[in-house]
């Protein structure tokens, strides 16, 4: 009797981690995130020569960083043609919606949708709480289709649904930096993160940033520019061999 309690223990006890186990590979449910900020970095190379033309190759990458609960994490994604530029409501402290991988982070609004490959996590403030009218908002993309409409009973005529407004012009959010370096493909940071190497156009929200240039067997490159709305600025540095 002892031996069969011993072995119905120890099978409870394998099923009670396998289900451990499950929970712990398994993805985290949606959660409310505000966007901490997106960063657009423009890598140019250089594919071939034709009768001494480059022809060069640009390759575009987003860098977006979504606070969450205590946690600020953030993911990259190449721009492609089955992947779009994020919408431009995305600015810093735009409600979103969250669901995070082992190493994926996928974020969504009524706006649009993108998967990311988390880069890095850091600890941060609390974030803002959710508001009533945000949380509506997102509670929208959980909603099924409005099947009634345009339905009606033997006899009546059908409800014609009105026709939707056109979009709005949307008003830029963001300036540019063309950086250019001596020498050639030097890497850029910019607040202290990479936005690939030279030459590189970044897209930056308003204010004051930090840009660095470096390359081994050279003396870093430091500048500091305030961008403004719709501003499309240059910067070419020199950097001075050690």
């Amino acid at each position: 009797m002892k031996h069969i309690l011993v072995v119905f223990a120890s099978i409870a006890f394998a099923i009670t981690l396998t289900g451990w186990s499950a929970l712990a590979g398994a993805q985290t449910p949606w959660q409310y995130g505000r966007i901490e900020s997106v960063k657009k970095s423009v890598t140019t190379s250089t594919k071939a020569w034709v009768a001494n033309t480059p022809l060069e190759d640009e390759q575009t990458q987003y860098t977006i960083a979504v606070h969450v609960q205590d946690r600020i994490i953030a993911g990259t994604y190449e721009l492609s043609a089955s992947e779009m530029e994020p919408p431009p409501e995305w600015a810093a402290g735009y409600a979103v919606q969250i669901e995070i991988g082992p190493d994926s982070l996928y974020v969504r609004s009524s706006t649009g949708s993108m998967r990311l490959h988390i880069t890095h996590r850091k600890a941060a403030a609390p974030m803002q709480p959710i508001a009533p009218e945000e949380k509506k908002r997102l509670a929208e993309l959980d909603a099924g289709p409005q099947s009634m409409i345009g339905y009606s009973k033997a006899g009546e005529n059908k409800a014609t649904a009105p026709e939707p407004a056109p979009p709005l012009p949307v008003a830029p959010s963001t300036g540019s930096v063309t950086v250019r370096s001596t020498p050639f493909l030097s890497e850029v940071f910019v607040d202290g993160d990479s936005m690939g190497y030279t030459p590189a156009k970044i897209a930056l929200g308003p204010g004051k940033h930090t840009f660095r240039v470096e390359k081994p067997g050279y003396t870093p490159w430091t500048k500091v520019m305030t961008i403004t709305v719709g501003s499309e600025l240059t910067l070419d540095a020199t950097l001075a061999r050690k």
